[in-house]
């Protein structure tokens, strides 16, 4: 089922980009976000989850490097079309020379930032790794961006075991904001830096997060528009939906944004089924 209602003129890049999915509030398409985020503009609130590289690793933490640095190797999360054995990403590969990885997300927090308005902020979700013995931190992708701050998810358990270290059991969502970026009100401050949201398993994506950890964010900063450069399952723009906040969202996948157009045609938590 592919769907393509008319977009809201307010959430509409240049008519060459033409809408995946759209209704009253969500605009989703269907393309490269590095193409699509120089379009948009006046974005409030930015809450995504970009691919993590771990096609580099093999589960121990000793990935395929060279001269001190990952270069790509097999691993369990190694991309692979949809099939019988399970599901990888659908158009990336997940395993990039790491100096190419880290250089594509700069220029994508860069493009994110560029699309904020003076007020916005990008939740970034990312995680520490440890590899080669070595611990590796998102803060390897900051373009020079301003954080504010570095809260923690706190998952329900983790699954890397290995020898070389402890189980990672947290992610991190690093707050890049601008100067003028606030909270919606003293109380929402009092959510705290350590968000203990349990994750949630998602046959039609290999690596979501819960709609409770976009849901937290919109609910404490109040914005008026979202996005989601890497919109994936549609987690980020469901939460939004259900908020009642407009949101745009991109995702490369067409399989994915099936996945997602399906998702958000569903009536919000408030008026049905979500």
């Amino acid at each position: 089922m592919t769907i393509v209602p008319p977009a809201s003129e307010e959430a509409t890049p240049p008519a060459r980009v033409v809408p995946y999915y759209s209704d009253d509030l969500v605009t989703l398409y269907h393309g490269d976000c590095e193409h699509i985020l120089p379009n948009l503009s006046g974005v409030d609130l930015i809450v995504t989850s970009p691919p993590y590289n771990l096609g580099v690793t093999t589960g121990g933490g000793f990935g395929h490097w060279k001269d001190g640095q990952p270069h790509g190797g097999k691993g369990k999360w190694v991309a692979a079309k949809h099939d019988g054995d399970g599901i990888g990403y659908d158009s990336h590969n997940d395993a990039m020379p790491y100096r190419m990885y880290e250089e594509w997300q700069r220029r994508v927090l860069a493009a994110c930032w560029a699309s904020l308005s003076d007020t916005g902020a990008i939740y970034y979700n990312h995680k520490p790794r440890v590899q080669a013995g070595t611990l590796w931190t998102p803060l390897a992708l900051n373009p020079d961006l301003p954080i504010r701050q570095i809260v923690v998810w706190a998952r329900s358990g983790g699954m890397n075991y290995a020898p070389t270290h402890y189980v990672p059991t947290h992610e991190w969502i690093m707050v890049f904001a601008k100067p003028g970026f606030r909270l919606k009100s003293k109380a929402a401050s009092g959510l705290g830096d350590v968000w203990r949201i349990p994750q949630e398993s998602n046959p039609d994506h290999p690596a979501p997060f819960p709609l409770s950890l976009p849901a937290a964010a919109i609910e404490t900063t109040a914005p008026a528009l979202v996005a989601d450069p890497f919109a994936g399952s549609g987690t980020t723009l469901r939460a939004a939906k259900d908020a009642g906040v407009r949101a745009i969202g991109i995702e490369k996948s067409e399989r994915y944004c099936e996945v997602a157009a399906k998702r958000l045609c569903q009536d919000t938590l408030f008026g049905g089924v979500a």
